[in-house]
């Protein structure tokens, strides 16, 4: 039996995710600022939003029991089907 720790991968060559299964916590990160240095801040949603330490650009988003509070039943056993939950998140860092 394989189990998977983490999940990792870009949407569209510009959002870089990071899913840790085990902890149920999704990172976000603009692949454009994925190394520069950020300052988190809680949202009144409970995400913590990533701004670029210079510009204050949002640059990330760290959500915290992803699944728990988004998903839907298991966690789908297929890597296509979990980026396909990660995706609309992409759409709303984006914006």
């Amino acid at each position: 039996m394989v189990a998977i720790d983490t999940l990792e991968g870009t949407i569209d060559g510009t959002l870089w995710y990071h899913y840790d299964v085990a902890s149920d916590v999704l990172y976000l990160r603009l692949r454009s600022h994925q190394d520069r240095d950020a300052v988190g801040e809680e949202t009144d949603d409970g995400f913590i939003l990533l701004r670029d330490a210079e510009t204050q650009d949002p640059v990330g988003l760290t959500v915290v029991s992803w699944w728990e509070r988004f998903g839907s039943g298991p966690l789908p056993d297929s890597i296509g089907e979990i980026h396909k939950w990660i995706e609309p998140w992409a759409e709303k860092l984006a914006a």
